[in-house]
């Protein structure tokens, strides 16, 4: 069941696109390819990532994404700042951008995530799984 579709659309930013919409839209292409990639023995639930990613072999680049994704400050559920995880990324949706909260996330530390997930990419294509 690929989603080739899907994957394009949210990979094919053009370069100097908002970096945030760069790290979410990669890591949306990036589920989308592991969960077509294991669709031959289930459909994987969630946006856990970064077990994926350490399922695939490439535990050392889970655990960097993990630890530059919980750099990033987000507003969670109850209206608190929460750090963003690797297997719920979508709560950067609702990052705390330092332009609107002082003291919060920047643009450095989302093109760092953003850079592990392109790790990631390179990882796996180069371990034959089509992204």
């Amino acid at each position: 069941m690929p989603h080739n579709y899907n994957r394009a659309a949210f990979h094919g930013l053009p370069a100097g696109s908002n970096v945030l919409l760069s790290l979410y839209c990669s890591l949306v292409a990036l589920e989308l390819a592991i969960k077509d990639h294991f669709a031959a023995v289930g459909w994987r639930i969630g946006h856990r990532v970064a077990d994926w990613v350490t399922e695939l072999g490439e535990a050392a680049l889970a655990v960097q994404l993990s630890n530059r994704l919980a750099a990033l400050q987000c507003t969670g559920k109850g209206g608190n700042v929460v750090p963003a995880t690797a297997n719920s990324y979508p709560d950067i949706r609702y990052l705390q951008h330092e332009s609107d909260f002082v003291g919060m996330s920047n643009d450095a530390q989302i093109q760092q995530a953003l850079q592990v997930v392109i790790d990631i990419r390179t990882a796996l294509i180069g371990r034959g799984i089509p992204l």
